[in-house]
């Protein structure tokens, strides 16, 4: 099964500091450049992970995006339906406290909200060839609709990436196989489209029956160290979140869909497969930066029978 993400592709810088973050004042930190972005990230977890994946969004005409598109395409993702805008490539700027928390992050993603249905040539083989697509909430509502009336018999995955974008994937959810987000992005999904009385904010279980209620095929709902809640038409599961020593936070969300993702096109079922996702975001936080040299589909493996030990 091959794969394809459209979505969000930046330039990310990464600062890493010293000592914890405080307002008003300057903190000595490491600065790291890298690719970023929901679907870069995912597409390059998936690199890792299964057969090459390609991936569809927009840079620009500048040097940033001639740096991003020669790097995504070193990592061994196919490029070539990348739309090159007018607008400046993505920005995505995150500081880390010494733990590896999120003290703060800001994005620019002007470049990503102008794209139109037509600038992504979705009959393009390097797309319309994938078995599974996945989309994320950083793309446009006209452009999510495109995509999902043009997925067909694909498999189609997304990602609801904030509270405040979560809504753009309200029109697709009955056509949506898998969807992922956390607890409040659910909630906020939910309150476009939820008829009834709505499930309690902090219910990741009811939220996810709920969005499976509305159409998703399979709803994973994250809510950070507590477990990832499952919900299919037939069951809903509540699997744990196994403790790891975290180095950084960036990119475990994304993991988490390209582990449960390649897990898909090997053919396991959402349960497994959603364990291998778990697996993924904890091998990806005991490293730097998203999709780590150390994110292989052995060490997947092995963080999952790990994480299955009775002693772990």
């Amino acid at each position: 099964m091959t794969l394809a993400a459209f979505g969000a592709i930046h330039l990310d810088t990464l600062a890493d500091a010293q000592r914890a973050i405080l307002r008003d004042t300057s903190t000595p930190a490491r600065l790291t450049t890298r690719p970023g972005g929901v679907a870069a990230n995912v597409a390059r977890a998936l690199a890792r992970l299964s057969p090459p994946c390609a991936l569809a969004g927009a840079v620009g005409r500048d040097s940033d995006g001639d740096v991003l598109l020669a790097s995504l395409r070193a990592e061994g993702i196919d490029v070539s339906t990348v739309h090159r805008s007018d607008h400046p490539t993505g920005r995505y700027l995150a500081l880390h406290d010494p733990d590896g928390g999120l003290a703060a992050a800001v994005v620019d993603g002007a470049i990503t909200d102008a794209l139109r249905p037509g600038d992504i040539d979705i009959a393009h083989p390097a797309l319309a060839e994938a078995d599974l697509w996945f989309i994320e909430a950083n793309l446009p509502q006209p452009v999510l609709g495109q995509i999902a009336a043009a997925a067909g018999h694909r498999l189609l995955a997304a990602d609801a990436v904030s509270i405040a974008k979560a809504p753009r994937l309200a029109e697709v959810l009955d056509r949506l196989d898998i969807l992922f987000c956390n607890r409040l992005e659910g909630a906020a999904l939910l309150g476009q489209r939820h008829a009834g009385p709505a499930p309690a904010p902090e219910d990741a279980l009811a939220i996810a029956s709920a969005l499976v209620a509305l159409g998703v095929g399979a709803c994973l709902v994250s809510d950070g160290p507590a477990p990832l809640a499952l919900a299919t038409a037939g069951a809903c599961l509540s699997l744990a979140v196994a403790p790891v020593a975290v180095r950084d936070v960036t990119g475990a969300g994304d993991a988490l869909i390209a582990g449960t993702l390649a897990a898909r096109a090997r053919g396991w079922d959402i349960a497994d497969a959603a364990r291998a996702g778990l697996a993924a975001a904890r091998v990806t936080v005991q490293a730097q930066g998203a999709a780590p040299v150390t994110l292989t589909w052995d060490a997947v493996l092995g963080e999952s029978a790990a994480a299955a030990s009775p002693t772990a």
